[in-house]
């Protein structure tokens, strides 16, 4: 069937809307069953279209200061990825920014974090987020790429182990949790073990290809941590393809790698690894960048 020939977007023409994105959270030892909203934004390209959709979460700010503060800080990364030819849905999860509270994806003290408990909070966030972004009429609702940032990527992973339907893929920027400044000044994180053994479980359901981008110079999440990650990937039976990327961030030797996504600069050194996957994972949902989409057959 022919598809109609589009013209890509530049980013400034991106529409941005708010959203209002409900999770349903189950009762527990200290609240009742009950419905939570989520803080959202929405970014479109122009047109009419059925656009494939990218879920994209944040990272967390250290201090509960930081966490209630926290706004939609991804504007500019969203819009470079909508203007590609994408729905582009951001939330801030529970016990972040606006969004109603309390947080819920801590993973508890440092010596015994509950990085399972945290993974499975976090998640119901995002795969609410998720649903919301498939029930837009503009978007393809089998064409769902995740991508997050740091906790955002290790929640994206998460969700990604429960095998939502619709998802095609991960995107994972310096994914990861516990890395609290004390472990940062140690090269290590909290009880990697039991990380590690949570990476491993997320591996053994995990179905969908995935890109991880980390920076080389990253101290939240050491290259050598990371490589012990990718390795539980590698080890599960039905292996799911993943790609592994460290980069060198233009300001290297002055900026933390842990925030190279965050950086407005360093957005056209990843967005064409981000194109080409989103490209493989969802045929026929995105526009060219090069400006004309052909016709298929």
């Amino acid at each position: 069937m022919a598809m109609q020939a589009a013209q890509a977007a530049k980013p400034a023409d991106v529409l941005q809307m708010g959203a209002s994105i409900p999770v349903s959270v189950p009762a527990s030892a200290t609240e009742a069953a009950h419905t939570a909203n989520l803080v959202g934004q929405v970014y479109r390209p122009p047109g009419d279209g059925k656009w494939g959709l990218v879920v994209l979460s944040h990272g967390t700010p250290a201090g509960q200061e930081a966490r209630e503060a926290l706004t939609d800080g991804y504007g500019p990364q969203a819009r470079a990825i909508a203007a590609l030819g994408y729905v582009v849905v951001t939330g801030l999860r529970r016990g972040y920014g606006a969004s109603d509270g309390p947080l819920a994806d801590r993973y508890g003290s440092c010596s015994a974090p509950n990085y399972q408990r945290a993974a499975e909070e976090a998640a119901r966030d995002v795969e609410a987020i998720m649903r919301y972004g498939q029930s837009l009429p503009f978007v393809d609702s089998g064409n769902v790429v995740l991508m997050g940032k740091s906790a955002g990527g290790f929640a994206s992973l998460a969700l990604a182990a429960q095998r939502p339907v619709g998802l095609r893929g991960v995107i994972s920027f310096a994914g990861g949790r516990g890395a609290q400044p004390k472990m940062r000044a140690k090269k290590t994180i909290c009880n990697e073990a039991v990380f590690l053994k949570t990476i491993t479980d997320f591996a053994s359901t995990t179905d969908v290809p995935m890109l991880w981008i980390y920076a080389k110079n990253d101290s939240y999440f050491r290259p050598a941590l990371v490589e012990k990650m990718f390795k539980r990937y590698q080890q599960v039976g039905d292996e799911p393809a993943l790609e592994l990327h460290f980069v060198t961030p233009a300001n290297a030797a002055r900026d933390g790698g842990h925030g190279y996504f965050d950086k407005t600069s360093n957005i056209n050194f990843w967005l064409s690894d981000v194109q080409d996957f989103l490209k493989a994972q969802t045929p026929g949902a995105e526009q060219d960048t090069q400006g004309i989409k052909g016709d298929k057959s």
